[in-house]
């Protein structure tokens, strides 16, 4: 059970709501978000461009947000992920290999060279020069700024899930969220 009320409990303002209530599927992570209202409307803005409008490809995007939710230990994220990851591309034995990436031979290049990044970042705040010098090869800036913020946000999320023991839902894991909600 969650530490927190969720926000549509009595804190989220009607703004809020409209917002919460928008889609076919309302998460619990957003919920607990709508307890403040000054940052919900913005939070699902920053959210939605890391997951519709970045040029970072998205199957690098979900593997870099899987890799966060595993150093984080996000069993909520991770849950909430795995379809989403599937759906862009990211193969089952990929998903079951990123506990111990260094060892798996299922990853290409880019991909190895994404999960390092994610890690330093992670995992120290700052990814190394050379993570960066060697994302340069594959990556333009946007795409590099991108997945720096994409680590750093899931990073947020997971921090929230796990800090407020936000309560996973029925459908959690057996619904792709990428179309859920349009």
């Amino acid at each position: 059970m969650a530490l927190l009320p969720y926000g549509d409990q009595g804190a989220a303002s009607e703004e809020t709501l409209k917002l919460l209530n928008s889609g076919r599927v309302k998460l619990n992570v957003s919920r607990m978000i709508a307890n403040s209202n000054a940052v919900f409307k913005y939070f699902n803005q920053l959210g939605g461009a890391l997951i519709g409008k970045a040029k970072l490809d998205p199957k690098l995007r979900e593997i870099a947000i899987l890799r966060t939710a595993k150093i984080c230990r996000s069993v909520y994220e991770w849950t909430q992920h795995v379809p989403m990851a599937k759906h862009v591309g990211v193969t089952d034995a990929q998903i079951a290999a990123l506990e111990d990436w260094q060892k798996a031979s299922c990853f290409n290049d880019l991909e190895r060279k994404v999960l390092r990044f994610t890690d330093e970042v992670a995992a120290n705040v700052k990814g190394s020069h050379q993570a960066v010098e060697d994302l340069k090869k594959d990556l333009s800036p946007a795409e590099i700024v991108e997945l720096i913020l994409t680590i750093g946000f899931w990073g947020m999320v997971a921090r929230l899930l796990e800090t407020t023991e936000v309560d996973l839902e029925d459908f959690a894991g057996q619904v792709n969220l990428l179309d859920a909600n349009r």
